[in-house]
């Protein structure tokens, strides 16, 4: 935590787009991603709220910093279908929690995904429900669509609210303890 905080504000992590196109993680009715956005985002200050497509977003001032300046927090309910943002395959897949709380104690109980994509580039979807990768028929190595469902949000790790944090990133070796950047997403 104490590099994430003193890298935060290096230009190392400004204004790099992803090269590939990404479709939303998530399909919700828009009318439905509205009024559950607006619903999970009682007691966020405004100036952390904002619209990605029909989603109703959160950046955390104290996690999307440094190299995961460009990460989105989708607001969305337990139990909402998490989807493929593009093809790729399966390189990571951490599903055995159910344990969550407000604060970095709770970073280490995260389940999440990562999927390796082309021009090198990954996509994270983080805080899933325990064991909905499996659920979904998936392991590592899998190969997977766009648009092929992959897990379902719940809440592990460190949060205080129902949500989906996604993160379009690449590797780069930099001066930097951090072996990643994360890209501006670029969806259709």
């Amino acid at each position: 935590m104490e590099d994430l905080k003193k890298w935060k504000d290096s230009p190392l992590w400004d204004d790099e787009a992803s090269k590939n196109d990404y479709a939303y993680p998530l399909a919700l009715q828009a009318n439905v991603a509205l009024i559950e956005g607006k619903r999970l985002a009682v007691g966020i200050p405004d100036e952390e709220v904002y619209r990605r497509g029909p989603f109703v977003c959160a950046k955390s001032p104290s996690s999307h910093i440094g190299p995961f300046k460009w990460a989105t927090d989708f607001l969305v309910p337990d139990g909402t279908p998490v989807y493929s943002a593009r093809e790729g395959v399966t390189i990571e897949i951490h599903q055995d929690s159910e344990t969550w709380g407000d604060g970095p104690k709770f970073q280490d109980k995260l389940n999440y995904m990562t999927i390796e994509h082309d021009n090198g580039e990954y996509t994270q979807y983080c805080h899933l429900a325990k064991r909905s990768v499996w659920d979904s028929g998936l392991s590592l190595g899998a190969c997977i669509r766009r648009g092929r469902q992959i897990a379902v949000v719940g809440k592990t790790g460190w949060t205080d609210r129902d949500h989906l944090h996604f993160i379009v990133f690449r590797i780069a070796q930099n001066e930097s303890p951090f072996g990643f950047k994360s890209l501006q997403p670029r969806f259709i």
